[in-house]
């Protein structure tokens, strides 16, 4: 299986995937497991691919997990340091994806969304389009995320649709985060979520 992976500017790639390393801005230390399909273009039924996908380090891209380039609204799509993205996961155009967040198998992240980070996504969780993921969330396993829901900081979200159950205490003790962390979150979620 060793000899199947290449070492391509610092990062581990498999000969399979495809990497659109004209359009990426890249760290080290990212995984491109078998048939990952990475910078490829926006699936928008009206506008065009422009911009650049800009992905950190130690980030691992899953088999079949794909992650499109943006559009003229926001020219970037991005993903932050140490996220996980699992087997045929999606991560639509002009997303911005902040660090440690961990998307499961089968997860639909559409357009323009934001994660901010810290968040998880349960298996073949579904996020509408411009949506504001709350940091440390997490999202259950086939919740459906429509528009007008809001995500906070610090929740978990389950249900079709998703609604927010409980505190996620679990996720907040083992980040360390206090009520002074989770409080300053919620305002860096609100003025995310103004400006999306």
């Amino acid at each position: 299986m060793k000899k199947d992976y290449k070492i391509i500017k610092g990062n581990k790639v498999h000969k399979t995937a495809i990497v659109n390393w004209d359009n990426i801005d890249i760290g080290t230390g990212n995984i491109f497991y078998p048939y990952s399909v990475i910078g490829t273009d926006a699936q928008h039924s009206y506008d065009n691919t422009y911009g650049k996908l800009v992905i950190g380090n130690k980030n691992i891209f899953r088999e079949f997990c794909t992650v499109n380039l943006p559009t003229k609204k926001k020219k970037l799509t991005l993903i932050g340091n140490n996220c996980l993205f699992m087997t045929m996961s999606h991560i639509g155009h002009d997303c911005t994806v902040e660090d440690n967040v961990v998307i499961s198998n089968n997860v639909n992240i559409a357009g323009n969304t934001y994660i901010m980070k810290n968040s998880q996504f349960g298996l073949n969780s579904i996020i509408h389009q411009d949506q504001v993921v709350g940091s440390y969330s997490m999202i259950g396993m086939g919740a459906i995320v429509g528009k007008k829901i809001i995500l906070k900081p610090g929740y978990i979200y389950l249900g079709s649709p998703a609604r927010g159950i409980a505190i996620n205490k679990v996720g907040l003790s083992r980040n360390k985060v206090d009520k002074k962390i989770l409080k300053k979150e919620t305002k860096r979620f609100e003025i995310i979520k103004k400006n999306a």
